[in-house]
């Protein structure tokens, strides 16, 4: 049972590593998103500004009424403010991820100073590459360390039910013993009688008996003893079979909630991917006919106020898309949590973690090429 609480004890810090690595890593696709959000109002902004020059500039030709361009500028502005926010979201995530990566937190000024530039994209597949939920409970049941853990409490169990079973078992001792002596000492003379020549000797002939046994002696030896009415072992006994069956039940009921996590994490995987499917389609959808308002619009067949609803359009599918794609990653790394192969998704060894050290040297790569 101490052997068994010591793998316990491991897999318990296991449990406890994992859950830090997908708060780590939870962080930092929350500083992704949040600079993807960043990247989506700087390009927002951008579209507000270039439509309120060339509104400017049409103004200046006589095409557009000049009442028009506060409109416009308005526009400008809202989309500068929106910029702001997610800037200081976009510093606010950063500085989360920095507290929990710097022992020192923000307290260290180089910590504090430095800026978080992420390398990795959220990628969504096009189709969903899930295995079978039957694959994926045995992959679970055989690399959760709550599972693991599970198991030994009740190889402990099984192991104190045995021990409260001897009591009420009859008990049966048999021992067996043998020994040498050695007699051996000063001859003497009683009633004139002589001794034993065999007798006669110093402290070499007793040993000398010892060792031919001249005089061995044995016993043997059997003591039974048979419990009659042994009431606290039987409560005892009754006590921990039914927490043998209870751990049972709490086994089945905890392998029947893992099968729900494990159905769950699949189908809001599969509902993430999907609502980014169509906020792509939608974003994409909203860019074509912002592009076809301007154009109407500078040919005097739209007016400043459909322009600007397309526009906002527009930041709203990007909202959407981004806010798709956080909730992408999230449950990619709670399915990875479920599954228990968050360590071995992205390497890192328990081992490393026990000793608290990471021999290996980090190495920045190459960000991936940027899609045109």
């Amino acid at each position: 049972m101490a052997k068994n609480n010591v793998l316990a004890a491991q897999e318990t810090f296991r449990s406890r590593l994992l859950d830090l690595v997908v708060s780590v890593l939870n962080l930092y696709w929350d500083v992704v998103t949040s600079q993807e959000t960043l990247k989506a109002r700087q390009r927002a902004l951008d579209i507000a500004q270039k439509f309120y020059e060339n509104t400017r500039s049409q103004i200046q030709a006589g095409t557009v009424a000049r009442f028009e361009l506060p409109r416009a500028e308005a526009e400008v502005a809202f989309r500068r403010q929106d910029f702001l926010i997610a800037q200081a979201s976009s510093k606010q995530q950063e500085n989360l991820l920095k507290e929990a990566l710097s022992r020192n937190g923000t307290e260290d000024p180089l910590v504090e100073a430095a800026e978080i530039v992420t390398l990795d994209r959220i990628e969504v597949p096009e189709k969903d590459d899930l295995p079978p939920l039957r694959t994926l409970l045995a992959r679970a049941m055989a690399k959760r360390p709550d599972v693991a853990v599970s198991k030994i409490r009740d190889l402990n169990a099984d192991i104190s039910a045995v021990g409260t079973e001897n009591a009420l078992l009859p008990t049966m001792q048999v021992f067996a013993q043998t020994w040498n002596s050695g007699l051996s000492g000063t001859a003497r003379t009683v009633n004139g009688v002589g001794p034993n020549p065999a007798l006669v000797g110093g402290l070499g002939n007793a040993f000398a008996q010892v060792f031919r046994r001249d005089y061995g002696n044995n016993r043997a030896g059997v003591f039974l003893q048979i419990p009659l009415g042994n009431r606290m072992a039987q409560g005892d006994y009754g006590i921990d079979q039914l927490q043998l069956r209870q751990s049972e039940v709490r086994g089945r009921r905890d392998m029947n909630q893992i099968v729900v996590d494990i159905s769950n994490q699949m189908v809001a995987l599969q509902q993430a991917r999907t609502r980014h499917t169509t906020a792509v389609e939608t974003r994409k959808l909203q860019e074509e006919l912002l592009d076809k308002e301007q154009k109407i619009f500078s040919f005097g067949g739209s007016t400043i106020n459909t322009v600007i609803t397309a526009q906002r359009s527009l930041v709203a599918a990007q909202t959407v898309e981004v806010a798709a794609l956080s909730a992408f990653s999230h449950a990619r790394v709670a399915l990875d949590q479920v599954l228990g192969e968050t360590l071995e998704v992205n390497h890192v060894s328990l081992d490393e973690g026990l000793a608290g050290r990471v021999p290996r040297e980090s190495k920045v790569t190459e960000p991936p090429p940027s899609p045109k």
